[in-house]
């Protein structure tokens, strides 16, 4: 099975060409969403909660057209062939600096599950951690060696966080509905195992790509199947955009629920987890 791996093991040239596809995807998306006033809801709810910044609300409009613009013209300068390299790299650090005031947000808004006693049950800041392999992959488009290890424990803090409240009722609640109108889950996890046990078989399974990803530091066959678990994973999620409705609003495509822009962001994830699988 490791040959077969290890030849598909995507050189420089690939890799490059999916981080490129995933970053411009993530940030003309979302910054187009902001322009056109869909995200506001969004917008508003995280100003609302923020410790700091709540007062700001009455301009989130200019809230949202500044980000906005700032989002779709990176991934414009990031995506076009003719652009050079080190005007892209403006674009890279807008990334790095957007995702860190994204994690910010950790610690000034209710990112917790009150109901199961606060930290660490994550509830809102699910769709936050994932901005640690985000910056980790812009980091690495900027040529930065560290980067791996960015990104690395990126995807081992989302799958290895997320994947341990699959243990909760809360969590298996919320997966239900996408397990049931997805066509890899729909005729077998709902059928034969119950709501909670169902949640438990995803839980397990992340955490076992935790477990491998691990092996980056000890072994690497155990590292190389940590890696295809969470391609796996990332792809599978990435196909709720496709089968579960919820996913966009009421006006539909192009426009996405919070719900679908917490899913899109595992599109970078999964450019991550390929960066860490090349062999450039």
């Amino acid at each position: 099975m490791f040959s077969a791996v290890d030849r598909l093991r995507p050189g420089a040239q690939a890799t490059g060409f999916i981080v490129t596809l995933s970053l411009a995807t993530l940030l003309i998306w979302f910054g187009l969403m902001n322009i056109s006033g869909i995200s506001e809801p969004v917008v508003d709810r995280w100003l609302k909660g923020h410790m700091f910044l709540s007062g700001l609300r009455e301009n989130k409009d200019w809230i949202m057209w500044a980000l906005g613009g700032l989002q779709a013209l990176a991934g414009l300068l990031i995506v076009l062939h003719s652009v050079p390299e080190h005007i892209k790299r403006y674009a890279y650090w807008f990334v790095v600096v957007w995702a860190g005031a994204s994690l910010s947000l950790m610690f000034t808004n209710p990112v917790w599950i009150d109901e199961l006693g606060g930290f660490p049950a994550i509830g809102a800041g699910q769709g936050i951690i994932k901005y640690v392999a985000i910056a980790g992959l812009a980091l690495w488009c900027l040529g930065y060696h560290n980067a791996r290890p960015v990104m690395l424990l990126g995807l081992i803090l989302v799958l290895g966080w997320i994947g341990g409240m699959k243990f909760t009722m809360v969590e298996a609640d919320g997966i239900e509905p996408l397990l049931k109108t997805s066509p890899v889950f729909n005729w077998w996890l709902p059928v034969y195992f119950t709501k909670m046990q169902a949640s438990y078989v995803i839980g397990v399974i992340e955490l076992i790509a935790v477990l491998g990803l691990t092996g980056y530091w000890w072994n690497s066959r155990l590292f190389d199947l940590g890696l295809l678990l969470s391609l796996a994973t990332f792809i599978v999620t990435l196909s709720f955009l496709i089968t579960f409705d919820p996913a966009w609003t009421k006006a539909g495509f192009p426009y996405l629920s919070s719900g679908g822009q917490f899913l899109l962001k595992d599109l970078p994830l999964l450019a991550a987890t390929f960066v860490l699988w090349s062999r450039s």
